[in-house]
């Protein structure tokens, strides 16, 4: 076993660790757990094996399984960077009704039943 292998499984086996930990305080909901304890798992067989990722590669029709690797993670990278942006939109939109909503509360001159 080399020594990335060692660090690699180290670094997983603490992240799978803080996803655990996550979901017992209810930090992270249990489907976004699963899916990064899928990845994990993924993970850890890709370094236990690596030739793996060629026989992958050569299936998809890709020279090498490093290439694999690499755009696996530019188009994980740009799927993972799309949903922050609809989220942070979401957050944004949101934001900005309740913004509205308090400047015309403010703007209003209060109502008999409230004096």
């Amino acid at each position: 076993m080399s020594l990335f292998q060692i660090g690699g499984f180290a670094f997983l086996g603490a992240l799978c660790f803080w996803v655990g930990r996550g979901i017992r305080v209810g930090r992270i909901p249990r489907y976004a757990a699963a899916v990064w304890l899928l990845l994990c798992v993924i993970a850890a067989v890709l370094i236990a094996d690596p030739r793996l990722t060629v026989l992958a590669a050569r299936a998809l029709g890709i020279g090498r399984g490093a290439d694999l690797v690499f755009y696996s993670a530019i188009l994980g990278s740009l799927f993972g960077s799309f949903l922050f942006y609809v989220r942070i939109r979401r957050i944004e939109n949101k934001l900005t009704g309740i913004v509205r909503e308090l400047a015309i509360r403010e703007a209003l001159p209060p109502s008999r039943e409230q004096q």
